[in-house]
């Protein structure tokens, strides 16, 4: 015979049915627990994303200014130390410009080239480096940047272990309050992790045109620590 106690039971009806068809030769007592747990970490990776903009009397024009400006942009971003595997283009267009005045056809003034990439680099403290030299050699937008890990399913094992713990601990204050002890855990349900909801300073939600000469310097740019989440749900067996 098998008693259940629960908590947050409408969400776990499917894993109570399934543990009741296992059967048990003794008499047990399933305690559910929900624990979570959350841990800081430096993070390892950093992605800038900057781009270029020009602008031409023709669309050949504005596409040769920008890509002869990107290319000076990459090689400066390449000595600051960014790989040519972490570079990757996110954003292209050639777009014309018109003058509209009353009583008239629209007509084009020019055109502008917009090329965007994305930088990652791992090694955090070049960030402040790499971009005061794409701007000073063109990079005219700053589309933000974030932080993140290299490997992000590492970041989450120690959240995972300490929920778990936190889950014990649950377990064996309910067991003691109920005069049972905690004898095996019948299962380990993750509902899914994820990182703390991100914010301005990370995750690349501002973009500013950048006005600046290029003898400017660039603030300091701190990286911080990064929340990592995680969430899991123990079917623990009392007696």
């Amino acid at each position: 015979m098998f008693h259940i106690i629960a908590r947050g039971a409408r969400t776990l009806a499917p894993l109570f049915t399934a543990i009741a068809l296992m059967g048990c030769g003794a008499e047990e007592t399933l305690l559910a627990v929900h624990a979570s747990a959350s841990t800081r970490s430096t993070p390892d990776l950093a992605i800038v994303t900057l781009g270029v903009v020009a602008r031409g009397a023709t669309a050949v024009a504005a596409q040769q200014a920008q890509t002869n400006r990107m290319q000076t942009v990459l090689d400066a971003a390449r000595e600051a130390g960014a790989e040519d595997a972490d570079i990757q283009t996110v954003g292209f267009s050639l777009e014309p410009q018109y003058v509209y005045v009353r009583g008239q056809a629209p007509r084009i003034s020019g055109y502008i080239s917009r090329n965007t990439v994305s930088l990652r680099l791992r090694d955090l403290n070049r960030m402040s480096g790499l971009i005061d030299a794409a701007v000073a050699q063109g990079a005219n937008e700053l589309h933000g940047i974030t932080f993140t890990f290299e490997d992000e399913e590492h970041v989450r094992e120690a959240a995972r272990a300490q929920a778990l713990e936190t889950a014990r601990r649950r377990a064996n204050v309910y067991a003691e309050a109920a005069g049972l002890e905690v004898v095996a855990i019948r299962s380990i349900v993750e509902p899914g992790s994820a990182f703390a909801p991100p914010d301005m300073r990370r995750d690349g939600a501002f973009a500013a045109v950048l006005e600046q000469s290029a003898a400017a310097p660039v603030a300091p740019i701190n990286p911080g620590q990064l929340d990592t989440d995680a969430a899991i749900t123990v079917v623990f067996a009392l007696r």
